[in-house]
């Protein structure tokens, strides 16, 4: 999953893959943890949007900028 997480990042989104919420090592699901404060309207919307995206491409997609 660090990836996706990477990806994001170079997107300006600050994402944080499972495991590093998991108590067992190897044991976490294949997914990440979003934590949204107060942004406005409009970033948030971009930033979801540029999830989505990820989301929803190919793996060659997440090396493309």
């Amino acid at each position: 999953m660090e990836t996706p997480v990477a990806a994001a990042g170079r997107r300006g989104i600050a994402l944080s893959p499972a495991s590093a919420y998991a108590v067992l090592p190897g044991h976490a699901p294949n997914a990440v943890r979003i934590a949204v404060s107060a942004p406005p309207v409009e970033t948030l919307a971009a930033a979801l949007e540029a999830l989505a995206a990820l989301a929803s491409g190919t793996p060659d997609d997440l090396f493309v900028d």
